[in-house]
């Protein structure tokens, strides 16, 4: 919750440096749905009035559509250059926030779309729940186009995915390149995933396996969404059209072709130039960027591309045309969603989590003197109660260092001790901060 910048000014205190609180960033837009065709809008809007939010349902819908193309539908922006519609989905929220219901409401879509007759698939797409890097592999063995995972820990996920010989694979798997598995290889070893993240799992320090500071190069991987609370959720009927959107991801599935003989989606002229301007702009963001922000910012061609082809294919299947190239319009589109939306829903993410050493430390040294509301504090309480002493003297004073210069704490003037040792030094805390002033 934000300070309350309508409270009183605190004499003699400097400005807050918000990016302690977590509130560096504004809280970023909802999902912007005018970018989604006309009839998987509609779904998507009356579907969410159960959940009192779109955003983790048109997340979710983007996941199942690229489950149901994976790698047997490619877009060439070059001849050397393809790129599978595969997507990383994550959806961040505490208990009960939707996250797993509105992955099922979609799972009910792609569990009624059927094979291309004449087909191996025993499904189309295998859709494997909380499994391992080798049950994927198995369950690709039934899907000619690619898997789309559902986890429902993440970090339990990353976990598992950082380490060796998994990594390469699961790596391979974005790109849908080729991977060694066990005593096997894949050729074309295609993995979409979708799974949920509290924000206690988002770094180590919420305890256990931390998802963002796990493997950086797997993180970067995932496009999140960790929306502000919704409104109120309605449970008159929806009227939402389950029949009609299924059978538009049908007809996707029926025009994909397999991992071997991709059907290719090619770019418009129009789209060329325009992707080549986007090209320079996340590349002009990435350099300017550093650390996990960097990474992240760093696939952002890959997957604007990526998001273009699935923006491509939803209008196309609405529409009563053979085939429908990705153009400058998708690209301009696709790139609206990653730049607007999803590239300021990581940025806050990282703010509050993706950061390393003192700096992970103060921020957690700051939300603990927002739950505890005390006047002030001394390098010990840091230790010990903020940090459960998982760090030493030295890197106490790291931390009270970065709070001072931060204006969350003053140092107050040293007091004797009674027996004439050292003198005790204690930290006041921002008044604000400390009488919990904040606004819901």
């Amino acid at each position: 919750m934000p300070l309350d910048e309508l409270a009183a000014p605190t004499a003699d205190w400097p400005a807050l440096d918000r990016s302690l609180l977590g509130e560096a960033r504004p809280a970023p837009a909802t999902f912007p749905l005018h970018l989604l065709p006309g009839r998987w809008r509609g779904w998507v809007e009356a579907s969410s009035r159960v959940f009192g939010s779109a955003d983790y349902l048109a997340h979710c819908l983007l996941a199942g559509l690229s489950g149901v193309c994976g790698a047997g539908i490619r877009i060439e922006v070059a001849p050397h250059w393809r790129e599978p519609l595969l997507l990383w989905q994550a959806l961040v929220g505490g208990p009960s926030s939707g996250k797993s219901a509105a992955f099922a409401r979609v799972r009910a879509l792609l569990a009624a779309v059927r094979p291309v007759e004449g087909s191996s698939d025993s499904a189309a797409p295998a859709v494997p729940v909380d499994a391992g890097l080798e049950q994927v592999d198995t369950a690709l063995g039934g899907s000619s186009r690619g898997v789309l995972l559902w986890r429902e820990d993440l970090a339990d996920w990353m976990d598992e995915a950082r380490r060796r010989p998994a990594r390469p694979a699961w790596l391979a798997g974005w790109s849908a390149g080729p991977a060694r598995i066990g005593l096997f290889s894949q050729e074309c070893f295609a993995a979409g995933i979708a799974g949920t993240l509290t924000p206690g799992r988002l770094s180590r320090d919420g305890g256990g396996a931390g998802f963002i500071d796990g493997d950086s190069a797997l993180a970067a991987r995932f496009l999140y969404v960790w929306p502000e609370r919704g409104g109120a959720p309605s449970l008159a009927d929806p009227g939402a059209d389950d029949d009609g959107v299924t059978a538009l991801l049908q007809k996707i599935a029926d025009f994909a072709g397999d991992r071997a003989t991709p059907t290719v989606v090619p770019l418009d002229d129009a789209a060329i130039p325009r992707l080549e301007q986007v090209m320079v702009s996340v590349q002009r963001r990435a350099h300017e960027a550093d650390g996990m922000e960097a990474e992240w910012i760093a696939k952002g061609v890959p997957t604007i591309v990526r998001l273009a082809g699935l923006l491509s294919l939803m209008e196309w299947a609405e529409a009563d045309v053979e085939w429908l190239p990705v153009g400058a319009a998708h690209i301009e589109a696709a790139h609206e969603l990653w730049s607007g939306y999803y590239l300021p829903q990581a940025l806050r993410l990282f703010d509050r989590t993706g950061v390393a050493g003192c700096e992970r430390d103060a921020r957690r040294v700051a939300r603990w003197l927002k739950r505890v509301h005390v006047p002030e504090i001394s390098r010990e309480d840091i230790r010990r109660e903020a940090l459960g002493q998982a760090v030493n003297a030295e890197g106490a004073e790291d931390v009270l260092a970065r709070l001072e210069a931060g204006g969350l704490l003053r140092p107050l003037p040293a007091t004797g001790s009674a027996k004439g040792g050292p003198r005790r030094r204690r930290w006041a805390v921002h008044p604000q901060v400390a009488g919990g002033s904040w606004r819901s």
